[in-house]
């Protein structure tokens, strides 16, 4: 009797350890716990299997609500990490800084991110910079220095080198085959 009752009270009191929002229907289930733990018939075992897997089953109910309030927040910060990619392009996007703007720890965005988006942040953000220099290079006369450091590249050789390594030619081929193409 002394062991379940510290459950019990252990349960009730869930000083933040466990919160959940429907605690009565714990300490209903814990209560009737008790009661047929103390008993001491043949038929309580069935009776203790049941609550058992009803506490189970609630339990896994309220952790999928905490799972779902969780993926939202998640969306949300995700939602914020894209806009500030998209707003700072030009400047160096690391991992502490974007995750930083998500009010994310590094690790857990970059989990959240990779699994929320499909691939990790180098890769989107380099992405992100090839898609703006194509646009770039197909409607200005910049040169390429110019068109690598308005897309947030550091030097025109790594963009030249990112951009051959993602469309698989270098910026001055993309241009001509476009303009091929399409006649221009």
């Amino acid at each position: 009797m002394p062991r379940c009752t510290a459950i019990f009270a252990f349960s009730a009191n869930s000083s933040g350890v466990f919160a959940p929002a429907n605690r009565e229907v714990y300490e209903e289930i814990f209560k009737n716990l008790v009661k047929h733990y103390n008993a001491l018939a043949e038929c309580e075992d069935v009776i203790l299997q049941s609550l058992v897997l009803e506490l189970v089953y609630t339990i896994f109910k309220d952790s999928g609500e905490t799972v779902k309030h969780s993926a939202t927040n998640g969306n949300r910060a995700i939602e914020k990490a894209l806009e500030y990619i998209k707003d700072h392009l030009t400047e160096s996007l690391t991992l502490e800084r974007v995750s930083k703007a998500a009010a994310l720890s590094p690790i857990h965005f970059h989990n959240l991110f990779k699994k929320s988006v499909g691939k990790t942040l180098r890769e989107y953000v380099e992405e992100q910079r090839i898609k703006k220099a194509t646009g770039l290079l197909l409607t200005t006369n910049d040169s390429l220095t110019k068109i690598a450091f308005e897309c947030g590249f550091s030097s025109q050789s790594h963009f030249s080198f990112v951009f051959k390594r993602k469309m698989k030619l270098t910026p001055r081929e993309y241009v001509k085959e476009v303009y091929a193409k399409y006649g221009i």
